[in-house]
């Protein structure tokens, strides 16, 4: 019996960010909810309106600077929805380590993540969790994940 509804989306150019979908659509599913997954272009505006939460995030490349393209679509994407009206929305940003310094990279997840959660604010949505996701950890984090949105959704 399912306890509610969570949609998983992303914006996923090499399919990093798609792996988390994956992983995330396992662990909701484990608990009990049901999950509808797939990258922003495929996942119908309406289809947000009626979950219970929402899981979103983009990754985060090594060579552009902060506003890069990943994030300029998912914010578009997420001016389209509906008001969110306090739904639970966990905030994600698949990384990995390029040839430049890990504080960098720190430092670009977390603006990043700050945006998104910012964006989705403003459409209504409650931050459960902001997180960042090394593509070596996709498991592990997308459980901590889901898990902390998964609080957030009210009791059938």
């Amino acid at each position: 019996m399912s306890s509610g509804t969570v949609v998983v989306v992303c914006e996923s150019e090499r399919g990093r960010a798609s792996s988390v979908t994956d992983a995330a659509r396992d662990a909701i599913r484990e608990r009990g909810f049901e999950a509808t997954v797939g990258v922003i272009e495929d996942v119908a505006v309406s289809t947000i309106a009626t979950a219970d939460a929402l899981i979103a995030g983009c990754w985060m490349p090594g060579k552009a600077p902060f506003g890069d393209e990943p994030m300029q679509r998912m914010s578009t994407w997420i001016d389209s929805l509906e008001p969110l009206e306090g739904k639970p929305v966990g905030v994600f940003c698949t990384y990995r380590f390029f040839p430049h310094t890990f504080a960098d990279t720190a430092t670009r997840t977390a603006e990043t993540e700050h945006l998104l959660a910012d964006r989705f604010e403003s459409r209504g949505g409650t931050i459960a969790i902001k997180r960042s996701i090394h593509v070596n950890s996709i498991e592990a984090d997308t459980v901590a994940l889901v898990e902390a949105v998964l609080e957030q959704v009210p009791a059938a």
